[in-house]
């Protein structure tokens, strides 16, 4: 998922967790030579980005354009039955690879429960935060 800060990076986030699949979040002010080691470097065989970063990279999967026409979006809009349980991949964050190459860091389903719990314990955070 290459957005910038946008609208269209949480209905990336949101499609790709509900559809059952994992994320890589990649800034798109990153080099292009970064950029092409974590699509490369993930597997990644999808990128979901915006029209105006598409020759930000060369991607040989498939690249989806959120902000592009409407035909990326399916026309049915049911909500989709969960694919994914606790122990499944939610995303892959890279290391700043200060030392060295960037290094993926898988993170499940359940870990973001646990933040959340987190936030409404611990930091008493609330939907109205």
């Amino acid at each position: 998922l290459m957005t910038e800060r946008s609208v269209d990076m949480i209905v990336g986030i949101f499609g790709i967790l509900k559809a059952g699949g994992a994320y890589v979040p990649i800034d798109p002010t990153y080099p292009e030579e970064r950029i092409r080691y974590m699509l490369d470097d993930s597997g990644a065989k999808l990128l979901l980005t915006q029209s105006h970063l598409v020759d930000k990279v060369t991607f040989d999967g498939r690249m989806l354009v959120l902000d592009g026409t409407q035909d990326v979006y399916h026309e049915d809009h049911s909500n989709l039955e969960p694919w994914s349980g606790p122990n499944d991949l939610a995303y892959v964050i890279y290391t700043s690879g200060t030392t060295g190459q960037p290094k993926g860091v898988m993170l499940e389903h359940h870990g973001l429960c646990n933040l959340k719990t987190y936030f409404d314990q611990t930091l008493r955070m609330s939907t109205s935060d």
